[in-house]
């Protein structure tokens, strides 16, 4: 039925298909173990951008693995960053908004809630990210970079430190909100 040249033929098209195939996974193996090897949270952060097609801003990101990476999670703009001592830290940004006029008292509000936290701290004012006033809550990152899919602590990060921090957050706010205006 068909000829033996075009058996030939499927079966190099194949091959040359197969081994682009694995070739190319291999390569995407050898980039993510790269970027676990520079041990930056910063990096981490564009490369889950990059697998789970999140809507980022990687400008602030620099090749070192310093710098800082905007994400779009469902728990709000996180912020992946950088400290000056080699550590990273995850900001959730905006996790309550406030009106201007209260920037103040939520300034000190944030205070008052330091006093009491050890691994979150919180601070409050204009986010040029999100072009909001409101409250940011920050966490460092105490995990291991080198563990394998260490780019899916930040959403972890995300879900089980800063998520419940900001419904906890909300509430306390309001409660002080409505206490003032009494």
């Amino acid at each position: 039925m068909f000829s033996t040249d075009f058996w030939l033929l499927i079966i190099g098209c194949a091959f040359f298909f197969g081994c682009s195939w694995i070739f190319s996974n291999f390569q995407k193996g050898a980039y993510k173990r790269e970027i676990r090897n520079r041990r930056s949270f910063v990096l981490l952060a564009k490369l889950l951008a990059e697998e789970e097609n999140l809507a980022c801003d990687t400008r602030g990101c620099k090749e070192d693995g310093t710098g800082e990476v905007y994400l779009a999670l469902p728990e709000g703009v996180v912020r992946v960053f950088s400290h000056r001592d080699g550590k990273f830290a995850i900001s959730l940004l905006g996790a309550v908004l406030i009106n201007d006029l209260h920037a103040d008292m939520a300034r000190e509000f944030c205070k008052e809630l330091n006093a009491n936290e050890k691994r979150i701290r919180y601070s409050a004012g204009f986010e040029p990210a999100i072009a909001k006033t409101g409250f940011s809550i920050t966490c460092d990152f105490e995990d291991d970079v080198d563990e394998e899919d260490a780019e899916y602590y930040i959403l972890s990060y995300a879900k089980t430190y800063l998520d419940p921090k900001k419904q906890e957050l909300e509430t306390l706010w309001k409660s002080k909100i409505s206490s003032q205006g009494k």
